[in-house]
C-alpha cells in the first residue's frame, strides 16, 4: 500500500506491487493471502490497474441445536480491472472483476448457507491520502456477489518520527451470508524491512454468534 505522494519524474518508476499477508482471530480462524497490482503506465500517474488476489484459510464456529463445533476451510480468488486517479498527495482506485470461492465445513451443517463453490462479481474501491507529510488516511471496501461477501477497513496514521512510519487507529467490518464481524484496533504502516514495507495491526473484534475476541494481522509489500 503506497503511503506517500507520487515520485518525482526523475525517480525510478514503480509499476506495481506484490504483497503477502496473514490474519488471525482468537475465535479459531487463520488465513493467508497474496496479491499483485500492476499499473501498465506506472503507479505515479492515473491509469489502468490490473490486480489478482488469493486467500486461503480455516475457521471455527458453534451452531446447531447442540451448539456443535464446526470447522471450515476455504479458498477465495479474484481478478480485477480498474482505474486509478492519482493526484498530488494520494490516489483513488475503483475496480471490478470476478471472484470465486469454495467453502468446506465438517461435520456437515445444513443451516450454513456458505458451503460449496460459488462464483460472483466483485467490486472494490480504495483511497489513500497524505493530508500532510506526517498524516495518512487509508480506506478500502469490497463486495462480492459470491455468498454476499464484504470487507471494509479505514485507517488514520501519524508519522511521529518523520520516517514514513505511520501509527494510529483502524476500524474494519467483514462478513458474508453466514457471519458478520466488526474490528477496532491500532495499526503500524510503512515499517521498512529490506526492500519491503510491513503493516501490522491488532485489537478487539466482535463476531455474530461467537461474541468478543481479539485479532492480529500483518502484511509485507514489495514494489517493482
Amino acid at each position: 500500500m503506497p503511503v506517500k505522494a507520487a515520485p518525482a519524474p526523475a525517480a525510478p518508476i514503480e509499476y506495481g506491487n506484490l504483497y503477502f499477508g496473514v490474519d488471525w482471530t482468537s475465535h479459531g480462524s487463520l488465513a493467508g493471502y497474496t496479491g499483485v497490482l500492476y499499473a501498465p503506465t506506472g503507479m505515479h500517474q492515473s491509469g489502468l490497474r490490473l490486480s489478482a488476489f488469493g486467500l486461503l484459510g480455516r475457521y471455527e464456529y458453534n451452531g446447531g441445536d447442540n451448539n456443535e463445533l464446526f470447522k471450515g476451510n476455504f479458498v477465495s480468488t479474484d481478478a480485477l480491472i480498474g482505474w486509478s486517479n492519482v493526484f498530488t498527495n494520494g490516489a483513488v482506485t475503483l475496480s471490478v472483476g470476478a471472484n470465486f470461492q469454495h467453502h468446506r465445513v465438517r461435520p456437515s451443517d445444513p443451516s450454513n448457507p456458505v458451503v460449496g463453490s460459488k462464483a460472483g462479481v466483485k467490486v472494490q474501491g480504495d483511497i489513500w491520502i497524505n493530508p500532510t507529510e506526517q498524516t495518512l488516511i487509508y480506506g478500502l471496501a469490497s463486495y462480492s456477489t459470491a455468498f454476499d461477501t464484504y470487507y471494509a477497513i479505514g485507517r488514520f496514521g501519524y508519522d511521529f518520527m518523520k520516517t514514513e512510519l505511520f501509527i494510529g487507529p483502524e476500524v474494519a467490518a467483514l462478513g458474508n451470508d453466514r457471519t458478520d464481524q466488526q474490528r477496532v484496533g491500532v495499526h503500524l504502516t510503512g515499517l521498512r524491512i529490506g526492500n519491503g514495507k510491513v503493516t501490522l495491526s491488532g485489537g478487539w473484534m466482535h463476531e455474530r454468534g461467537e461474541g468478543d475476541g481479539g485479532y492480529a494481522s500483518g502484511s509485507i509489500d514489495f514494489s517493482f
